[in-house]
């Protein structure tokens, strides 16, 4: 399986030179900065790329199996092509980050946002990303998935090394039903939450019972539909914001796709992060490039499809009219931000007026996910 996932690379704190192995200290007094890395794996071996300030400027590489670096294996010294490729002697059971340390300058981190799981829809870390005023979300802590119900038991021996303590399910108790989450990597505080009250005159059912509908008005549905998303899950966010707060932390949400109330979820916590507008969307656009949604809904024509599945009704509908729901199209989220700074002024003061998080609780999360 090859996983392509551009990230940002990652500031370590002071900390790292202390505690990994072999992590040297910064030797001039001119700095150079890792300003981007991405990292790929593909068969097993990785293949690791960045670009620094100074060119051709020489970095030592390491890898470990915890995201704030400790007990680090130096695997290259003074690299300065920008690229490396490594496979591990033993296949990894559990996370791999990559530590990128300049001769003179600070050492930065990055891994695979994906999760490399045979049976994980969209679970990917939500680490790395900057924040407006140079600080960088913290790798391992947060996690946004789809449905886990087809998780393997090598999935869950990768995911026990990361030590979830916290799963939200976004999903309805139908859902939850037809696609159990059996979890098997240590003990957590699986929440769920009550059936939101369902509308008689679902806006898409109208749309799709026209005789003369296109798949623009679709698109065009969904787009209003979004801001919706914001009442509809306001219970789970609130609790998404409560354990965050309190640091119930690794930490995973969830829905069915992964890209709709668990993309506008993490658009609420990355904004309130401090992570940029033009993150936030992308983050949420990279779903669509990360999820074939018509091989995982069984909706090609050479599927072989469950008539009773969970999404049975997808199957009902031509294709092209169910392409917008498969998207997760930029309008879609840009529609929920720009309906909070309508209404609201920011995000920030729609989490502490709608969700209950006071200043305190946000800056407690801020101090816990950032560095």
């Amino acid at each position: 399986m090859k996983y392509t996932i551009p990230v940002l690379a990652l500031a370590l704190t002071a900390t790292l030179g202390g505690c990994a192995a072999g992590v040297r200290k910064a030797a001039s007094a001119t700095p150079v900065l890792v300003e981007e890395a991405e990292a790929i794996l593909d068969n097993g071996t990785y293949s690791l790329s960045w670009r620094t300030t100074g060119t051709n400027a020489p970095v030592d590489i390491f890898v470990s199996g915890t995201p704030d670096g400790a007990a680090a294996l130096q695997i290259a010294n003074d690299v300065t092509e920008g690229k490396l490729t490594w496979t591990p002697a033993e296949d990894p059971t559990g996370r791999t980050y990559f530590v990128v340390r300049p001769e003179a300058g600070e050492p930065y981190m990055t891994a695979v946002r994906l999760l490399p799981l045979e049976g994980g829809r969209n679970f990917r870390d939500l680490g790395g990303y900057e924040t407006a005023n140079g600080q960088h979300v913290k790798w391992g802590r947060l996690f946004r998935s789809g449905t886990m119900t087809r998780l393997t038991d090598e999935d869950y021996d990768y995911l026990a090394s990361i030590g979830i303590s916290t799963v939200l399910d976004l999903r309805t108790s139908q859902e939850r039903t037809a696609e159990p989450t059996n979890w098997l990597a240590g003990d957590i505080d699986y929440v769920t939450f009550a059936d939101p009250a369902e509308d008689d005159a679902n806006p898409l059912s109208v749309v799709f019972a026209s005789p003369d509908v296109t798949p623009e008005d679709v698109r065009s549905t969904m787009t209003s539909l979004y801001a919706g998303i914001l009442d509809q899950q306001k219970p789970a966010y609130r609790a998404l914001f409560r354990d965050l707060s309190d640091e119930d932390t690794p930490l995973a949400f969830n829905c069915s796709a992964g890209k709709d109330r668990t993309g506008v979820g993490a658009a609420l916590i990355l904004s309130a992060l401090g992570v940029p507008r033009e993150t936030v969307v992308s983050d949420y656009a990279l779903s669509e490039q990360l999820v074939d949604y018509s091989a995982e809904f069984q909706l090609s024509e050479n599927a072989a499809a469950e008539d009773d599945g969970p999404y049975a009704y997808l199957r009902q509908l031509p294709s092209e009219l169910v392409a917008p729901l498969m998207r997760s199209d930029p309008a879609y989220i840009e529609s929920v931000l720009d309906h909070i700074d309508a209404e609201y002024g920011s995000v920030e003061n729609y989490i502490i007026n709608e969700l209950g998080v006071d200043e305190i609780r946000l800056q407690k999360i801020r101090q816990s996910l950032l560095e």
